[in-house]
């Protein structure tokens, strides 16, 4: 066997412990040249004297520890990965420290992860050294890969909904049609009679088809998380909304293979990435999934659940009744590439992604499986600060007040008079087809209590007619509201990100339009 070269700084007090690595580095198949060091003098020296390939430290020593020689590594820019080797570090501890960016943690005489972290590491640098662009298309070849797997049940998912849409849709304006022609045929003593019986009849369908595309709107903001590319953009997140978003995503894997079980404890938001994170649990998710064959829905079960941990982090657990992960395999379950699914199943990067996103938020993910039996993974992250995040208390519409005068601006005519039709039975509507003409309008003298405007609009978006009009007439441009499909452009990202003005996303609900402008109005008229 070809051993490996490997340089290795060896941070430790105890000359008998770093014996105990070296041999099992040995071991591993790596021609080890090695030093030990215990100071932050001696460290400084060896840093200065020669380039490493990698450093394994102890977290207390006498006169140094962890994070010491972490930051002197840091100090200097340098790419080196380090890795915890330690008797007395606590899992709190760990993260904070992997939070300050040492790259694993393990225990003294519990070794069986270390080769494997090791060669983790080692590729992971290697793949830096050759280009940061390079770790970006992981992330992004297994989000498109995630999303791939699950095209077909997003468009299966879709499409019921759509099915029911159109044929109540085509069935209310059929039956429509055809009462205009009875009515004008029949006698007027049968007319009013006629109108309500029929009508009546016309609920069922109409109703079904707002129901059935209010599904397709969850279904559609649901993709918007996992579409969203401000990866590097952390807040507060509700963990809830994300595991829901990811277990309706991946249903249609779950949906012939197992019962799902929820159990979602009321918790703190978390303090995170709202795509990342979906991209975590969506790959979960789906994996659980995958470890149970189709067939034996009654069988077997998914259990996904959180809760609050005892220092007051988030916790969030998935557990499944799958066919479990061998015990060899266990250690090598974060590397890129390996895996246990059969070939055209799966890529091999979903867990390693899980790892390094989770562990770039600050958390821990933990799994625990035995064959034949099943697998629970265990995903631990910091909460954001604010507490429990609760359900804000439901709101009654405001009233119908003042009559407004609303200026839509909109370059699909679809939306453009539905949005006319929504609202002029309280408001005075003026619908135009682009800010060119909006602009136009405003400039020629003419006043609108609310300018509700798209975002991303051919000849002239809406940010463009925001900046206009804050020139020509800052009291117009202080009335938008803006009404927005997707932001696909950084610039527009940013606009919404900063700018001080309601913002609505499209497909939006009805009412909660017309709440909104009534608001609106009510402020203007103030």
């Amino acid at each position: 066997m070809t051993l490996r070269p490997l340089r290795v700084l060896i941070v430790e007090d105890v000359e008998r412990d770093a014996e105990l690595l070296l041999g099992e580095l040995k071991r591993g198949g790596f021609e080890v040249s090695s030093e030990r060091v215990d100071t932050r003098e001696a460290m400084v020296a060896a840093l200065d004297r020669q380039t490493w390939d990698l450093v394994l430290s102890d977290y207390t020593l006498p006169h140094f520890s962890a994070p010491a020689a972490l930051a002197l590594v840091k100090e200097r820019a340098l790419d080196l990965p380090f890795i915890i080797v330690s008797a007395t570090v606590g899992e709190e501890t760990a993260v904070e420290a992997m939070r300050s960016g040492a790259r694993d943690f393990m225990a003294k005489g519990r070794l069986a992860r270390l080769i494997p972290a090791i060669e983790r590491e080692l590729r992971d640098a290697a793949l830096r050294l050759e280009g940061g662009k390079l770790q970006e298309q992981l992330l992004i070849s297994d989000r498109m890969a995630s999303v791939g797997t699950l095209a077909a049940g997003v468009a299966h998912e879709i499409n019921n909904p759509l099915a029911a849409l159109m044929v109540n849709l085509d069935f209310a304006t059929q039956d429509l049609a055809k009462f205009s022609l009875d009515v004008a045929a029949a006698g007027p003593g049968l007319i009013a009679l006629d109108v309500c019986a029929r009508l009546k009849e016309l609920e069922a369908p109409l109703c079904d088809a707002r129901e059935a595309a209010d599904r397709v709107r969850l279904i559609v903001r649901d993709l918007k998380i996992f579409s969203r590319s401000d990866d590097e953009t952390t807040g507060p997140v509700d963990i809830r909304r994300v595991l829901e978003s990811s277990l309706r995503m991946a249903w249609n894997e779950i949906r012939h293979r197992a019962r799902l079980v929820k159990d979602f404890t009321a918790v703190a938001d978390v303090e995170g990435n709202e795509a990342r994170l979906g991209q975590v649990f969506l790959n979960l998710v789906v994996n659980a999934a995958q470890a149970i064959p189709d067939g034996h829905f009654n069988e077997n079960e998914i259990h996904v659940s959180t809760r609050p941990a005892a220092d007051g982090r988030v916790v969030v657990e998935i557990r499944d009744t799958g066919e479990g992960i061998p015990e060899s395999d266990l250690a090598r379950i974060y590397e890129p590439f390996f895996t246990t699914k059969p070939v055209g199943v799966g890529t091999g990067l979903g867990l390693a992604i899980c790892h390094r996103i989770v562990t770039s938020l600050g958390g821990v993910i933990q799994v625990e499986s035995q064959l034949g039996k099943g697998t629970l993974v265990r995903v631990t992250l910091p909460s954001a600060r604010g507490g429990v995040a609760e359900k804000p208390p439901a709101v009654s519409p405001p009233p119908v007040g003042r009559r407004g005068r609303i200026l839509v601006v909109d370059d699909d005519p679809t939306i453009r008079l539905g949005v006319r039709r929504i609202l002029a039975f309280e408001h005075e509507v003026v619908a135009v087809a682009g800010a060119c003409e909006a602009l136009s309008r405003i400039s020629g003298g003419e006043q609108f209590d609310v300018i509700l405007s798209d975002v991303m609009m051919p000849e002239m978006t809406g940010i463009d007619l925001h900046a206009r009009l804050g020139e020509l007439k800052p009291e117009q441009a202080h009335r938008m509201v803006f009404m927005t499909g997707g932001a696909f452009t950084m610039r527009a990202r940013q606009f919404l990100e900063q700018v001080r003005l309601p913002v609505i996303e499209k497909p939006f609900d009805p009412s909660g339009l017309r709440a909104l402008m009534r608001q609106v109005v009510a402020l203007r008229g103030e």
